[in-house]
């Protein structure tokens, strides 16, 4: 991983910490850990994202790649 990644990866967990709710950060940090491959952690915030925003259409997209790649079967959310 290159320091650029760890860099921008820190940036965007800090922007997150001091408000969840930004939703294009969460986005960015989701994309960039599905290409880390830690599609796991990058599911946890495609979800919430869709949460935030249930019209998300990137979110909807990072879910149904990272879904299969932990092993979760695809749910609407309730």
């Amino acid at each position: 991983m290159s320091t650029e990644w760890i860099n921008r990866l820190t940036t965007l967990q800090r922007t997150l910490t001091v408000c969840p709710t930004n939703g294009s950060a969460r986005c960015e940090l989701a994309s960039l850990l599905e290409r880390l491959n830690q599609s796991e952690e990058a599911l946890v915030h495609w979800k919430m994202l869709l949460a935030a925003d249930p019209n998300s259409l990137q979110a909807r997209e990072g879910i149904a790649r990272c879904a299969p790649k932990v092993g979760r079967p695809l749910q609407s959310p309730s």
